[in-house]
């Protein structure tokens, strides 16, 4: 996920370096500006209805999973900030693709862990760079989870804090998330 981190977030937007990152949401100010496009210019799927939803083969079991590929939209503020279709594997590793252009680096990975029941947590690093292309830090999402009985949706939190290769937290962004999973029905 690509966005510039004097956007991140709208008071201290003017005191931000410009830095790029892989891996991290957009700004309330750029996912304003998103939303604000004509429906034509928006992801097609950012229209389309939730996927048809069919039983996991893990909750055939009588045993709830996150495992699986899920459509997430990230809010803060009540404005969606990103949306992007990630992919919990069996293993505690994770992939997601969003909707930044595929040049600016949109796929990313991290680790998840099952908590208890139906709640879990998301570790979501990546790198940052400057408008030359220059490595100036890192960006973490962390994100907590309530998978609901039938493991059809999640709803839960997260935050994004950016941080220089010193380890200054340069930005912090918190919002909600919500998934609905996709299956081949």
């Amino acid at each position: 996920m690509n966005f510039k981190l004097s956007t991140l977030l709208l008071g201290l937007a003017l005191a931000a370096p410009a830095v790029h990152a892989q891996c991290a949401l957009m700004s309330p100010r750029t996912a304003i500006a998103w939303n604000a496009l004509p429906d034509g210019q928006l992801p097609a799927f950012a229209h389309a209805p939730a996927p048809r939803l069919a039983q996991p083969v893990a909750q055939a079991h009588g045993d709830p999973s996150i495992v699986g590929l899920w459509k997430v939209t990230f809010s803060a503020g009540n404005v969606v900030v990103d949306q992007a279709f990630e992919t919990f594997h069996s293993d505690g590793t994770e992939l997601m693709v969003d909707t930044a252009a595929p040049a600016s680096g949109n796929v990313c990975v991290g680790v998840w862990a099952k908590i208890d029941g139906v709640n879990y947590k998301l570790n979501h690093p990546s790198w940052t760079f400057d408008d030359k292309g220059n490595l100036n830090g890192t960006a973490v999402i962390k994100i907590n989870v309530l998978l609901d009985p039938n493991s059809n949706s999640f709803t839960g939190t997260f935050t994004v804090d950016v941080m220089s290769l010193s380890g200054t937290v340069l930005e912090h962004l918190t919002g909600t998330v919500a998934a609905q999973r996709v299956n081949v029905d």
